[in-house]
């Protein structure tokens, strides 16, 4: 009986602990918000808390104004990292990419381990 409170214990303990520790982590830099692209007169708005990124503003085209760039936004293994997926027009369908962020002003947006979109705060 005692193994098994202990094991119980342990377990609780454990995730207790982990989703402490990934609340700190996750903390340290929040992507939410508008980001530059940066090739084009356009801003993009990460948004958590729905998972996605859309066009925010666009100089060059009004229309795209509200078009869900990535969808599926979610944490990656550590802080500086999420997964997504993005429109391929070359596959037509959404392929899975890596979000990196480098140092919190800047996000690269990888797919096959090569750089199909850089923003900037």
């Amino acid at each position: 009986m005692q193994r098994i409170f202990m094991l119980r214990f342990l377990v609780l303990s454990s995730l207790l602990v982990t989703s402490i520790y990934s609340t700190e982590v996750q903390a340290d830099c929040d992507i939410s918000g508008i980001w530059k692209h940066s090739t084009k007169p356009a801003k993009l708005l990460v948004d958590l808390s729905k998972g996605e990124i859309s066009v925010h503003s666009h100089d060059n085209n009004v229309k795209a104004v509200g078009l869900v760039v990535l969808k599926g936004l979610k944490s990656g293994l550590n802080s500086a990292n999420w997964d997504a997926k993005m429109y391929s027009a070359a596959q037509d369908s959404f392929v899975d990419v890596q979000i990196i962020s480098e140092g919190c002003n800047q996000l690269s947006v990888n797919f096959n381990g090569e750089e199909v979109l850089a923003l900037a705060r």
